[in-house]
């Protein structure tokens, strides 16, 4: 009891650092990513805590796995370099005694992943969508950074905002339109004191109306510039799209649609493979791990760490490779049970084998 405690406690500090330490990391990249884009007025500054939380269970459904194979190659590797895993061994401790051990572990840590993949990706998916809707019907300005040339639509804007964002002052937008009949692009440029927002009967809800201001439209290279005053300007501003890519709308379904779905659409049995794959991933790992860990004291923890790695993207690289031939019915949903056959049998052969010792003559 107290030896199996101690082994547990060990792989699962370990694989806690590290999980954690693969989180801040990747997370940091995609908070700077995010912070761009709030900069750039894409996505509102009060959404950025919810999205970077709907998005965290779509990384922790892979880092965990990845956490515990290395916490176990690292825990173990280093029982095996003060040699405690030999004095183990002396005393009838053998490798099934170290797999009973390392269940709790294990276990807990499918659990999580089971949780994270079946349940909360996808919710945080769906939440992503819901973002998204409620993105695109928030009003433009409450998207713009005052004192600062953003995009637009299909137009660059410069604007101040009032305290209740209801309000632009010492506006200027470029617009680029294509030539009549296929001639050279003009350029349109619209200064104005004020600008507000109102519902017009033709432009739409998104109408912004400018007061007070001048209208410019010149060709590139062209001396030639028509000029035109205004007391009142309506036009439509383009509403700014949600800061990420699409999310995509299969990611977001329940797993209880999935199952549902996955005989009738590729897509549907594609995510369906993919999400009880990397359920399947931890205890197959679990046993990789295991034969891997073992170092001689002389050779030092780390020499089998690289290889380790490296085997384990290549487990994940195949398996994405298998959802992707899903989604385009070019393989089999059976793909996905041939690739953990194939990893579970490795593990087998490499925990089963023991290298012959030359006799000396």
């Amino acid at each position: 009891m107290i030896i199996r405690r101690y082994i547990g406690t060990q792989v699962l500090a370990t694989t806690l650092a590290v999980a954690g330490l693969l989180t801040v990391i990747l997370m940091s990249g995609r908070l700077i990513q995010f912070f761009e884009r709030a900069a750039s007025g894409r996505i509102a500054v009060d959404l950025l805590a919810s999205v970077m939380l709907y998005r965290m269970p779509g990384f922790l459904e892979l880092i965990l796995p990845l956490g515990l194979f290395v916490g176990l190659l690292l825990g173990l590797g280093r029982l095996y370099l003060d040699n405690e895993m030999a004095v183990l061994a002396a005393a009838g401790m053998g490798p099934a005694h170290l797999i009973r051990w390392l269940v709790p572990v294990t276990v807990l840590v499918t659990v999580a992943t089971a949780a994270l993949a079946i349940w909360l990706t996808p919710l945080g998916y769906a939440e992503s969508e819901r973002l998204k809707a409620e993105q695109a019907e928030r009003s433009t300005f409450e998207l713009i950074q005052p004192g600062r040339f953003q995009p637009v639509g299909d137009r660059m804007l410069y604007a101040d905002l009032s305290d209740d964002k209801s309000l632009l002052r010492d506006i200027m937008i470029l617009e680029t339109r294509p030539g009549r009949d296929g001639g050279e692009s003009r350029q349109v440029l619209l200064q104005a004191e004020q600008g507000r927002r109102v519902n017009d009967p033709v432009l739409g809800p998104q109408a912004v109306e400018l007061v007070n201001g001048e209208r410019w439209e010149l060709r590139p290279g062209d001396a030639e510039v028509q000029r035109m005053r205004f007391d009142s300007y309506r036009m439509r501003l383009k509403q700014v799209d949600l800061t990420d890519t699409p999310v995509d709308s299969v990611r977001a379904l329940a797993s209880g649609v999935l199952l549902a779905q996955r005989h009738a659409d590729p897509k549907a049995a594609a995510e369906w493979g993919w999400r009880w794959s990397l359920v399947l991933l931890v205890p197959v790992v679990s046993l990789l791990a295991l034969p891997l860990a073992k170092v001689n004291p002389r050779q030092g923890r780390y020499l089998k760490l690289l290889p380790a790695i490296v085997l384990y993207l290549s487990y994940v690289v195949l398996l994405i490779a298998v959802r992707n031939g899903v989604e385009k019915e070019d393989v089999g949903a059976w793909g996905f049970m041939a690739v953990h056959v194939l990893y579970l049998a490795l593990a087998l052969v490499l925990l089963l084998w023991t290298p012959r010792r030359k006799v000396p003559a």
